[in-house]
C-alpha cells in the first residue's frame, strides 16, 4: 500500500508537497464528516468516543438511541428520550462538527394543514434544539427523501385528493409556514444551527426536467426550503449536500456543483429568496459503496487500484471545492467495529494531510499550472494548457495561455464563482481584491473550443 500511494500522489496532484511544521499559522479547516448505516447512538458514542477517534473524521452523524429522528413525528417524546444528561457529557474531543441525524418524514405523514399537529411537531424539536445546544452538535442531517413504505405519507408528494382539493399553491402556502417554524423551532436553544441537508434542491431539480414540478415525487419540497430561508436568522446556516457529487468523475463536475445548484434551485423557489437562496453553502459528498462497487449494480468494471484512485481523486476534489463539509457516506461498512475495506483510512488520512500541507504554504507567490486528475490512467501528464501566477500581497491572479483555443475562463473561491470571462486573451491579469477574501480554495477552471475542461487548484 505504502508502495502503490507513493507513486501515486506526485502523478496525481502534479506538484510534492511541504511536511507540516509545529507552530506553523492554523489553516482555514474543511471538515470530513461521517455518514451511514453505521450511525453511531448516544449510549454508543458515550461508551466508545475514544475509540471512535482513532477513525479519520472530524464528526460523526448520529442518533438517539430510540430511533432516527423523524422530524414531522407527532408523538410527544418525554424529556428523557432527549439524553440531554448523556450528551453533556460526551468527551467529543477532535469531533468538533457532529450532527444528529432527522429524516424528512412523520408516521402519520406531514400534516401541513393541521396547526395542532404542528404544535406538538414544534415541541418535539424545540427539544432537538436543547438536545443540540448541551452537546457539541453543530447542527442536524436532514435527510428528505422517503423511505416508509406508506407511499400516501410521503410529505413532499401532492395529490389534491390528499388535501380536500386545494391547489398545489395553496398547498405550498402552508408548508412554506412549517418551514419557517422547523427552522425557527431548532433555532431556539441553537441560534447558530446548521441543517445540512443531504439534498436541498438538486433532487427536485432532476425530477422536474422529467415531469412537472406538481407531479413530481419532491413537489412540496421547494415550498419547505422557502419557509426554511424565510424563517432563518442571521447565525444559522443551510447547506446543500449536494447528494449527487456521490457519482463525479471529474475535477470540473465538484468545481461547478455549486453555481448549478445555486442556480437552477433558484427557480424553483419564489422570486424574493432567490438572492438569500443563492447565498447558500455548499458541502461535498463522497460515497464509498459506490466508488468501491460494493453492490453489482455499482460495477463499471474497475480493478482495486482504480477504484482506490477513484475514491482518493473523489475526496480530493470534495475538500478543494467544498465551502466547509465534506460527508463520506457508506452501508456496508462500519467504521467503529474494525469493518473497513483495509487500507482505506490510510487513503483518507493520505489526502487530509496533502490539503492541509497545500493551505499551509506561507509563500507570496504561488506557481504552477494545469494539473491532470483522470482516476482511470496511472499516468497524469495533462497537456499544458494555461500557467498561473497568484500573488498573495497583491491579491492578484496571473493567467497565462499556451494556445488560442480556450473560450472560457472562470475563477473560483471554493464553490463560488468569482471570475468569469468569455475568449479570454492570451494572457491576463485578474485582481482579486474585490473578490477573494483568502480564505477559500482559489480555483481555475478554463474550457476550450471542444469544450475540454482544463482545472489548477491554486492553494
Amino acid at each position: 500500500m505504502k508502495n502503490r500511494f507513493s507513486f501515486f500522489i506526485p502523478l496525481l496532484f502534479g506538484i510534492s508537497f511541504p511536511v507540516l511544521l509545529m507552530g506553523q499559522r492554523k489553516p482555514e479547516q474543511k471538515k470530513l464528516i461521517e455518514f451511514g448505516w453505521d450511525y453511531p447512538t448516544v449510549s454508543y458514542l458515550k461508551a466508545h468516543i475514544h475509540d471512535m477517534q482513532k477513525a479519520p473524521f472530524d464528526g460523526v452523524v448520529f442518533s438517539f438511541d430510540f430511533d432516527i429522528y423523524n422530524s414531522f413525528d407527532t408523538t410527544q417524546h418525554k424529556d428523557s428520550q432527549f439524553q440531554y444528561d448523556d450528551l453533556s457529557k460526551i468527551d467529543w474531543k477532535n469531533f468538533t462538527d457532529n450532527f444528529i441525524l432527522m429524516r424528512g418524514v412523520g408516521y402519520s405523514g406531514a400534516q401541513w394543514l393541521d396547526d395542532m399537529a404542528w404544535l406538538k411537531i414544534v415541541i418535539n424539536i424545540k427539544k432537538v434544539s436543547k438536545a443540540l445546544s448541551v452537546s457539541q452538535a453543530v447542527g442536524i442531517g436532514f435527510d428528505p427523501e422517503y423511505y416508509l413504505s406508506d407511499s400516501t405519507l410521503n410529505p413532499w408528494v401532492y395529490r389534491p385528493s390528499w388535501y380536500n382539493n386545494l391547489s398545489y399553491k395553496d398547498v405550498g402556502d402552508y408548508v412554506r409556514k412549517r418551514g419557517i417554524q422547523f427552522i425557527q423551532a431548532l433555532q431556539t436553544d441553537k441560534p447558530d444551527v446548521k441543517i445540512l441537508c443531504f439534498w436541498l434542491l438538486g433532487l427536485v431539480d432532476m425530477q422536474a426536467k422529467i415531469l412537472p414540478i406538481a407531479e413530481t415525487g419532491m413537489a412540496l419540497y421547494p415550498f419547505f426550503i422557502e419557509g426554511m430561508l424565510e424563517g432563518k436568522n442571521k447565525t444559522s446556516e443551510i447547506i446543500d449536500g449536494n447528494e449527487s457529487s456521490y457519482w463525479y468523475q471529474k475535477p470540473e463536475d465538484f468545481i461547478m456543483a455549486g453555481e448549478h445548484l445555486r442556480e437552477n434551485g433558484s427557480q424553483l423557489i419564489t422570486n424574493s429568496l432567490q438572492p438569500e437562496f443563492k447565498n447558500i453553502s455548499l458541502a461535498q459528498s463522497v460515497y464509498f459503496d459506490g466508488l468501491y462497487a460494493r453492490l453489482p449494480r455499482f460495477d463499471k468494471g474497475f480493478n482495486k487500484e482504480t477504484k482506490e484512485r477513484w475514491l482518493t481523486c473523489n475526496l480530493y476534489n470534495a475538500y478543494k471545492t467544498t465551502d466547509e463539509y465534506v460527508w463520506f457516506y457508506s452501508e456496508d461498512i462500519n467504521w467503529w467495529k474494525n469493518k473497513v475495506d483495509s487500507g482505506v483510512a490510510k487513503l483518507v488520512i493520505e489526502v487530509k494531510n496533502k490539503i492541509k500541507a497545500e493551505k499551509s504554504n506561507s509563500g507570496i507567490r504561488v506557481k504552477g499550472k494545469n494539473i491532470g486528475l483522470d482516476f482511470k490512467r496511472k499516468e497524469q501528464d495533462a497537456d499544458e494548457e494555461f500557467y498561473y501566477t497568484y500573488t498573495k500581497t497583491s491579491n492578484s491572479l496571473l493567467v497565462k495561455f499556451f494556445s488560442g483555443h480556450i473560450k472560457n475562463l472562470k475563477v473560483f473561491s471554493n464553490s463560488r464563482l468569482i471570475y468569469n470571462v468569455d475568449n479570454p486573451p492570451g494572457e491576463l491579469t485578474i485582481n482579486l481584491t474585490k473578490r477573494y477574501d483568502k480564505k477559500g480554495n482559489l480555483i481555475i477552471l478554463a474550457t476550450d473550443d471542444k469544450q475540454k475542461a482544463s482545472v489548477a487548484y491554486v492553494n
